[in-house]
């Protein structure tokens, strides 16, 4: 099994990217999404999902010269058109602009629609959170869950972050999909020809399944059943249905017949600690984590904050490169072998 540089996955998957008419701003910004979440070891939204996003870049089912528009705006929040860009780098620009504003505001909101699949939604709070602010995020997707009760899709598995910066610990990085578990690891069970767990998903007829070709077919379960069903249904509302993007089952599906835009819409808030309290706020961070790890653990080990597996892993990826299955492994040789060095 190969081991994989952070910076060589990052040079050659620019490299890859630019041949396929992306400017190399694009292409940097979609690399350091992607190896970032295999470092943290998400690697169901890294450089595994980049054979699908290159045949939609071959079908020219995104805009690769896209014109960020602010359709409204006000010292609080903004409404941008995303404007059917690669998903990666319409979000990473939406943050940072949140990011910039929050930081003479304290809060800034920024709504986007005619957005595509953002991927690792921890990510775009990690570019918050590197920058000393709060990051919030979520968005909605394709239908794949039914109404807590019902067995027609309405709603997506809409994910939800939070990045909260310490002063010398952390930062917190929380990072749910709404659904029992998301749907990319379901995909992942199909094609490694695995099971899934019955409690995952119903078939179409409504009856659990550990069969996840029957699973995508069916209905992908909420988390904490009525309050997920609840949650994803609220994220939908405020981040598709109040950006002007699609909602529900309006939503299209990542791969669609006439390759037009998902029409995701998607929310991302900054918060500045200094501008809403002050420096203290990052040591109370500190003292709160410190709290979490001294706290009795019920099993071996100290007790976790959120993100810090995540943390771990990206130090361990720094110091020691990424490794992938085979499948992975064969596809990213099979791009980069014409791509060189």
């Amino acid at each position: 099994m190969k081991k994989y540089e952070i910076d060589e996955l990052k040079r050659k998957t620019i490299s890859l990217l630019m041949n396929y008419s992306l400017s190399r701003e694009q292409a940097e910004c979609i690399a350091e999404c992607f190896v970032t979440a295999d470092a943290c070891s998400v690697k169901t939204h890294g450089l595994a999902v980049l054979p699908a996003h290159i045949k939609k870049l071959s079908a020219g089912a995104y805009n690769v010269n896209p014109q960020f528009k602010i359709i409204k705006s006000t010292n609080s929040f903004a409404v941008i058109d995303s404007d059917n860009a690669i998903g990666p780098y319409s979000a990473s620009y939406c943050m940072n602009f949140a990011v910039e504003k929050a930081k003479n505001e304290g809060i800034f909101t920024v709504f986007s629609k005619n957005c595509n699949t953002y991927g690792p939604a921890f990510y775009y709070t990690y570019l918050a959170v590197k920058q000393g602010l709060i990051g919030v995020t979520f968005c909605n997707s394709p239908a794949a869950m039914a109404a807590w009760g019902g067995k027609e899709k309405l709603l997506g598995t809409n994910p939800l972050a939070v990045g909260i910066p310490g002063k010398n610990d952390g930062p917190i990085l929380y990072d749910i999909a709404t659904s029992k578990v998301a749907k990319s690891k379901i995909n992942k069970a199909r094609l490694e020809n695995k099971q899934i767990p019955s409690d995952w998903a119903l078939d179409s007829s409504g009856n659990p399944t550990t069969d996840p070709l029957e699973a995508i077919k069916g209905f992908v379960l909420p988390m904490a059943e009525h309050k997920g069903y609840g949650l994803a249904l609220v994220l939908d509302m405020l981040s598709g249905m109040i950006s002007g993007a699609a909602f529900s089952t309006g939503v299209n599906k990542f791969y669609s017949e006439d390759n037009s835009c998902m029409n995701v819409g998607q929310t991302f808030i900054a918060i500045d600690p200094n501008v809403v309290m002050d420096e203290e706020f990052y040591v109370l961070t500190d003292e709160y984590i410190n709290k979490i790890h001294s706290s009795n653990s019920s099993r071996d080990g100290r007790v976790l904050f959120p993100g810090e597996h995540k943390l771990e892993s990206m130090k361990k990826a720094i110091r020691d490169g990424i490794t992938y299955d085979e499948a992975v492994e064969s596809d990213l040789e099979s791009f980069f072998c014409n791509i060189g060095d």
